[in-house]
């Protein structure tokens, strides 16, 4: 079970802090989310402090989104791969 909680900062960004399981039943949620503040013209910073399980389909997510917003507290037991440019 993954809970969200969202909270508006100064200079036009939003903390989205993701508690719990990120999986792939969670990341429909997460990604709704993301989306709806990233339409908005908001900055997203995903703060991971509180993960307790992370899937690779969490990762892969993570990875995708990466280059669009502000991941913070990553644990230790979590890698997300740096997005590769394509072309170069």
């Amino acid at each position: 079970m993954v809970y969200i909680k969202e909270t508006n900062q100064k200079n036009n960004i939003t903390t989205i802090e993701v508690d719990g399981i990120l999986d792939q039943e969670a990341i429909p949620v997460l990604k709704k989310v993301c989306e709806h503040h990233l339409a908005g013209g908001k900055n997203i910073e995903i703060d991971l402090s509180g993960i307790t399980l992370i899937t690779r389909e969490g990762r892969k997510y993570l990875q995708k989104i990466q280059d669009k917003v502000t991941i913070t507290h990553l644990p230790d037991f979590v890698k997300v791969d740096p997005v590769k440019n394509k072309g170069h």
